[in-house]
């Protein structure tokens, strides 16, 4: 300290903090945290592979994640494993993939879309209307779910569509919150036609899955049984990204 003015220590100290740079964090994961099921020791797991990604650092060892987060590796390898059978990771020799982890926050970035614009329909409704009898309601949801189809595909419905969609509804028996669920999936997958959408919820039917949270605990449960096995037999990056381009497929065209 006797070699320095003590005045310059602050502009040294800024000097050399902006130039050890930052780690961008998405917002959208602390956001979701709670709904992806992360506890603390995952947070800061993804924290450190955040890190390391933008420090141009892919080979990862558990060593590495304890000396920087200061972490047991016990604890660290137990976060790790909870999340890629949650299907978030897909650990290849090691190297860390996060594509789960982003495709999960998409999907529910997509659910909070859906659910904001029903919302927004409820609160833009007359205030003095009169008490709905059942028919008149079930009337009511069967066109806001047209219009959700012809929003998201960018065009009218035809009256053979708009039949489609209403035998999902009052022959299959199918509830409104599940066909939009099918809409999603459809939508993040870019197939925006009715017979991709059908076929979801077919599937789902065979299944017994009558509920948006029967039809994600399925999911979840498929997802983190192929993780598990596509993490012991992938070996290069293309065939991971073909898997990620065929998530839904795997699901609803097999």
């Amino acid at each position: 300290m006797a070699g320095y003015n003590r005045l310059h220590i602050p502009a040294l100290f800024c000097s050399d903090f902006f130039a050890a740079g930052f780690t961008l964090v998405p917002n959208l994961i602390l956001k979701y945290s709670s709904r992806l099921n992360l506890c603390s020791n995952d947070v800061l797991v993804l924290l450190a592979c955040f890190y390391f990604q933008q420090q141009g650092k892919n080979d990862l060892r558990l060593k590495d994640f304890a000396c920087l987060i200061n972490v047991p590796e016990k604890s660290i390898k137990a976060s790790v494993d909870a999340m890629a059978a949650r299907g978030l990771f897909i650990i290849s020799g090691n190297t860390y993939d996060l594509s789960g982890l982003f495709e999960k926050i998409t999907d529910l970035w997509a659910e909070e879309k859906v659910q904001a614009i029903q919302k927004a329909r409820l609160e833009a409704a007359p205030a003095t209307e009169p008490a709905a009898t059942p028919e008149k309601m079930q009337s009511l949801q069967l066109h806001d779910l047209l219009q959700t189809f012809e929003q998201e595909f960018g065009r009218g419905l035809s009256q053979i569509e708009c039949a489609t969609i209403r035998s999902w509804h009052e022959d299959k028996g199918c509830s409104e919150p599940v066909i939009l669920e099918a809409l999603k999936r459809a939508v993040l997958r870019g197939v925006l036609n009715l017979t991709y959408t059908e076929r979801i919820l077919d599937q789902w039917s065979k299944k017994n899955l009558r509920t948006v949270q029967e039809v994600i605990s399925y999911e979840e449960q498929f997802l983190s049984s192929r993780a598990t096995s596509k993490s012991r037999k992938q070996t290069d990056r293309e065939a991971r990204i073909k898997d990620k381009e065929n998530k839904y497929k795997d699901l609803y065209m097999s």
